[in-house]
């Protein structure tokens, strides 16, 4: 759908979306594009109203000032009843031509409010043309200066959707209620939080979409229109997988003062890493109930990091991340993507009963089957419906399957075949995906026996060797007369005759759990 874009950039701090550092003096550029595919009339009663983000006060918002503005014939004026930045149109009757631009500056804005996160709305009042928008809206984030000795996040997290960020666009005749899922892992080889003590502070993500009606946005975010059916109000985000010690989720509220939604997440006052490493490096969020009824297109996630501490004594730098979002027709009905939530699994004995978390994802799809395959391994299948007939839109569902047996390291094939029916009977499609195995190399005993003595005074011995979950091992010889010898023994052998040269002759046994003897 054709409108109005805004555009807004703080020429000090170059980046997506538009930046300010608390307590440091900034202007903002703006640009309001016609995009609407046809002049929009202006007359002296049209006015744009901007609305800064709530966490300015009445004080900080009446230094400011706008100049630069173009073309000619916009005045300023600040509007204390609505807390408002004020232009009004003098020119009389005239147009704002089709793709033409009001650019402005806003300047003298300070705030040293806490790091957060909301945007700036600018509503047309009495402004008429087809296509046009009640408001605009565009991100401002608000973070901490950068300070030397710093980190930066970027260095030790991935910030990114699972599924690929797919989001499917419907109409109101036919809506699609869409989950979003937001993983922050650990990338870093130490915790994320890696001190002695307790992190200090009050560290938070704030999230936020970009907002409107356009083919880069979401969905839209009136306050006045927050019930209607796809209102980006509606969303709901909760935790969905945390290998962590912990984090808690807080959803906007249409009443509180935030001009757009934001979703805070915190990590929990005991989880004291944070993010974790191996099993504990990741952590991810849903956003449920999104239902897109913008154009196709790309759009973006702002994933703000504020306050975060890498250990007793050193910060990260505030930070935020642009996570892509693809806005797609939706696709043909059958199984859309499958994947372990674990990138791994470490398998300890042949006897642990391994869980390997699944989730997947569908349209229009009645019943689902899951089937796996190790070599030389028997897994049943497991299978699943969805009603009657086939579920009408999206949807999403998770198992634990649970398996034992596994000797060494391998993979795990996961095969989702999906039907339209809730019999297993007319199949859609079929997709997969991999889970590697890890099985630490295990010797469960390393033993000798004498086997002949051949006169006069030659002995022969029998090494006899029981070992799991190796992909390679290796004998080696030391008679301590030279450096150790390798013997040359089948991989699948499981005994060896041996001839010692010296009385001190020792055998090492070393088992390796890949194939390059690491």
């Amino acid at each position: 759908m054709s409108s109005v874009i805004m555009t807004m950039n703080n020429p000090a701090v170059p980046g997506t979306p538009a930046t300010l550092y608390t307590g440091v003096t900034a202007s903002l550029n703006i640009a309001l594009t016609n995009d609407t595919g046809a002049d929009i009339n202006l007359t002296n009663a049209a006015s744009l109203e901007v609305f800064m983000p709530l966490y300015f006060t009445a004080p900080q918002l009446e230094q400011m000032t706008i100049s630069n503005i173009a073309p000619a014939g916009w005045a300023f004026s600040y509007n204390s009843t609505d807390m408002a930045l004020q232009l009004k149109w003098t020119g009389g009757n005239a147009p704002w031509s089709s793709n033409g631009a009001v650019t402005f500056s806003i300047n003298n804005i300070l705030t040293s409010n806490t790091p957060t996160s909301d945007v700036v709305q600018i509503n047309f009042n009495d402004i008429s043309g087809t296509n046009v928008p009640s408001q605009v809206s565009s991100t401002l984030a608000l973070v901490a200066q950068p300070a030397p000795g710093n980190l930066n996040l970027h260095d030790v997290l991935s910030v990114a959707p699972e599924f690929g960020g797919a989001v499917y666009v419907s109409a109101v005749s036919n809506p699609l209620t869409n989950t979003l899922y937001l993983n922050l892992k650990n990338i870093g080889n130490t915790p994320l939080f890696n001190g002695n003590n307790m992190w200090t502070g009050s560290p938070k993500v704030s999230v936020s979409f970009v907002y409107g009606t356009t083919s880069g946005s979401l969905a839209p975010d009136d306050k006045q229109q927050s019930t209607q059916l796809g209102s980006a109000w509606a969303i709901s985000a909760g935790v969905y997988v945390d290998q962590t010690g912990g984090w808690s989720v807080q959803n906007p509220s249409v009443t509180g003062q935030a001009n757009s939604p934001t979703w805070t997440l915190t990590p929990n006052n005991t989880n004291k890493q944070i993010i974790g490493t191996g099993d504990q490096s990741n952590v991810t969020f849903s956003f449920a109930n999104i239902i897109s009824m913008t154009p196709t297109g790309p759009t973006q996630m702002y994933v703000q990091f504020s306050g975060f501490m890498a250990n007793d004594g050193t910060h990260y730098n505030d930070t935020v991340f642009v996570v892509p979002i693809s806005k797609q027709i939706p696709p043909n009905p059958g199984a859309i993507g499958i994947y372990s939530l674990a990138e791994t699994i470490h398998v300890s004995s042949s006897t642990e009963l391994v869980s390997i978390p699944l989730t997947w994802s569908m349209f229009g799809v009645g019943s689902v089957k899951l089937s796996f395959y190790i070599p030389g391994m028997t897994i049943p299948e497991q299978k699943y419906t969805y009603g009657t007939t086939a579920h009408p839109a999206l949807n999403y569902d998770s198992e634990h399957p649970q398996i034992t047996g596994i000797t060494k390291t391998q993979t795990l094939t996961v095969y989702c075949w999906a039907y339209s029916d809730s019999n297993w009977q007319n199949l859609l499609n079929k997709i997969q995906c991999t889970v590697p195995l890890i099985f630490p190399p295990v010797i469960n005993s390393f033993t000798i026996q004498t086997t002949t003595i051949v006169p006069p005074a030659s002995y022969a011995f029998q090494l006899n060797w029981n070992i799991e979950g190796q992909n390679s091992f290796e004998i080696i010889a030391n008679d301590g007369l030279s450096s150790g010898v390798t013997l040359a023994i089948p991989q699948t052998a499981t005994s060896y005759i041996v001839n010692p040269t010296s009385p001190q002759t020792t055998y090492t046994l070393n088992v390796y759990g890949n194939t390059t003897n690491n």
